[in-house]
């Protein structure tokens, strides 16, 4: 069959989008990096004065001039490396040591430092740490005469018995630390995002704070805290609190696989702060990372502009936890918001406290005496104190799987977080909710739903393809402000019933007693920026008849179940306007929807059923506005347009909120 006069263009196109060969310095990079290392059991630990002085030039100094043995414990830093993928005495992908090809591709060079990568991050995140370094040294002299020894048919080891010294320098820091400065109170950030459960504040607080600190105390990166806070509001806060491995609680067996689990995922930089996908696995789990934390706090918390009350906290607690690494990097205290945590992020929390409700009174010069309340009468019934036990898991991704935490395009974020409180407290209720946020770049639907060019024997043809030239940035078959546009979309719920425990917390009939009902700081409050724009903080929902004079429309007395759900287009500025552009400043247009209300008519008005009026009373409000993330958080300007309102709904179209999700 004579050949189509095509076949010589296509021939060419063939060798065109062949790869070409691969050059010296990629054979020997390749090369470098598939080189087999294995790697000797135990690492050796030794503190660096400072990396890259005349006295940190020998990995043998260690034990010259009188240098100090490191406070770390050596045990604790060889599980930590084992946890992080490094294979030291033979001990392979952590979680699946069954297969030859896992565990020859775990020795390689790449693989090393892929794990040595991991644990410095992991180090340096605990806080006791300026710098960690690791090296790894010539074939340990004690393996080669062990192999040479054993083996009577060789006078040399194998290359393949040899293992290669580990060294880890620390450059510890000094046992205590000393804080006295300012910031945004992080518990006000976490409750203005999506999880119904805010104390009412329009803005974060700003706050004078002070601590103190002592570290690495035990050897296992412990930290025992105490600080200092007041706000803007004149609330105090007093927190003790102090957080260990949970390997430091456990007996001392192998060292080797002290503190290994074997639960594993995919591993991101930082714990999962970026979405770039990785070969290797390590734990989500284990007992070197997991932090156990006891605390005791004593607080203020201001709710007097959303039901004209202030509530004093005594509280103590304990918190286990995957890891105690903030979403800076950081180490943080075990009683830091699970939203302010670095992802993802388990924990379990025991918690008991006395709650002393605290009814907003009239200035004296205004009312004639200091005794009148000005609050409504819900709000005075709680006047007085309460005792709170309770225990609550939760799960939260914190942004593991978006491509920017604080201002996401492309990806998906989802927490959940269950409580039940009951005996020896006063109140008694089961309590959860959930949140679940989707971002996906138009980008990416342009390029699944464009048609695909066709060849003259109709197969796709790749080079005239619109939707990929789009992919791969060709500004001619696509305005950059479209491809770089994305979809959001969002859903937050929770619910609380209240529980009698057997009769306990009951009365003579077995149902609840108002006494054992949740308190009003116990159940969900909607409104505000990044919740349901359009809407002051805890804005809608079922509020007092009369009450707080500072509160526009009445107290509000908090839902037994709420929702939010936001959709929104957001796009980047044009490219005219590169400052704000260059920042990752972006536009946005919303619709979002939602509702509180109660399900006992012991709260608010109406006894109609719950499922009428979730519907009779959703809310909905559209707007636009701006946005940029922040290592601090998101911050956004918003215009919103409430369509659907109750006519005691406290109401605003400009807002600027600082929250840590979408």
């Amino acid at each position: 069959m004579a050949a189509t006069a095509s076949d010589p263009d296509r021939k060419r196109e063939e060798e065109e989008e062949r790869p070409p060969p691969p050059q010296p310095d990629d054979r020997r990079a390749r090369y470098i990096s598939d080189y087999m290392l294995p790697l000797a059991y135990p690492a050796r630990v030794v503190v660096a004065a400072g990396f890259g002085g005349p006295d940190d030039d020998d990995d043998d100094d260690e034990g010259k001039g009188g240098r100090r043995a490191p406070r770390t414990s050596s045990e604790f830093v060889n599980a930590r490396l084992i946890e992080a993928g490094l294979p030291l005495g033979g001990v392979v992908d952590v979680g699946n040591t069954s297969s030859s090809s896992s565990s020859s591709s775990s020795s390689s060079l790449a693989s090393h430092s892929a794990s040595i990568g991991r644990f410095v991050r992991d180090m340096e995140g605990t806080g006791c740490y300026d710098a960690v370094r690791v090296r790894l040294g010539m074939p340990s002299s004690a393996t080669t005469t062990t192999s040479s020894s054993s083996s009577s048919s060789s006078s040399t080891s194998s290359p393949s018995s040899r293992r290669y010294d580990v060294t880890v320098k620390l450059r510890e820091k000094r046992w205590y630390r000393l804080h006295v400065g300012g910031g945004i109170n992080a518990d006000d950030l976490s409750s203005i995002v999506g999880g119904g459960v805010g104390n009412g504040v329009d803005v974060p607080k700003l706050q004078f704070e002070a601590s103190a600190s002592l570290l690495n105390l035990t050897g296992y990166a412990d930290v025992s805290s105490a600080s200092y806070s007041v706000d803007q509001t004149g609330s105090p806060s007093f927190v003790l609190a102090h957080d260990r491995p949970l390997a430091s609680c456990r007996p001392s067996r192998n060292g080797r696989r002290r503190g290994v689990a074997n639960v594993v995922v995919k591993d991101d930089d930082d714990y999962g702060t970026s979405s770039s996908s990785s070969s290797t696995t390590t734990p989500i789990t284990s007992t070197t990372r997991t932090s156990l934390g006891l605390h005791a706090t004593f607080r203020d918390d201001d709710h007097e502009r959303t039901r004209s009350s202030r509530e004093r906290v005594r509280a103590v607690g304990a918190r286990l936890a995957n890891h105690n690494v903030g979403s800076d990097g950081a180490c943080r205290p075990s009683t830091s918001p699970p939203e302010a945590m670095a992802g993802p992020y388990l924990f379990a929390e025991w918690n008991a406290s006395i709650r002393d409700v605290l009814p907003r009174r009239f200035p004296a010069a205004a009312a004639g005496s200091s005794c009148r309340l000005d609050c409504s009468r819900e709000v005075a019934l709680e006047a007085g104190t309460s005792i709170k036990h309770s225990l609550s898991a939760g799960a939260y991704m914190n942004g593991c799987r978006v491509d920017r935490r604080h201002d996401p395009t492309s990806g998906y974020d989802a927490h959940v977080v269950g409580e039940l409180a009951g005996p020896p407290g006063d109140v008694g209720y089961w309590k959860i909710r959930g949140g679940l946020s989707c971002h996906l770049p138009v980008r990416s639907l342009l390029r699944s739903t464009a048609p695909r060019a066709k060849d003259d024997d109709g197969k796709d043809d790749i080079a005239n393809d619109c939707a990929v030239r789009c992919h791969d940035g060709d500004s001619s078959s696509a305005p950059t402000s479209v491809t770089g546009a994305a979809l959001h979309s969002s859903f937050n719920c929770g619910v609380i019933r209240p529980l009698t425990f057997g009769g306990s917390l009951g009365d003579s009939n077995g149902a609840a007693a108002p006494s054992s009902l949740p308190l009003l700081s116990d159940r969900f409050y909607v409104g505000g920026p990044g919740q349901l724009r359009g809407f002051l903080p805890a804005g809608i929902g079922p509020r007092s008849s009369g009450g707080g004079s500072c509160v526009p429309g009445g107290d509000a007395l908090g839902g037994d179940l709420f929702y939010t759900s936001t959709l929104a287009v957001s796009a980047p500025f044009p490219s005219y306007l590169s400052a704000l552009r260059g920042n990752g400043a972006r536009l946005f247009g919303f619709a979002n929807a939602g509702t509180c209300v109660s399900a006992s008519p012991l709260v608010g008005t109406g006894c109609s059923p719950v499922w009428n009026r979730i519907l009779l009373s959703s809310r909905l409000a559209v707007g636009g506005g701006v946005s940029v993330g922040s290592p601090m958080g998101r911050f956004e300007a918003t215009y919103a347009v409430p369509l659907r309102y109750g006519p005691r709904d406290a109401r605003r179209s400009v807002q600027f909120g600082l929250g840590l999700t979408f």
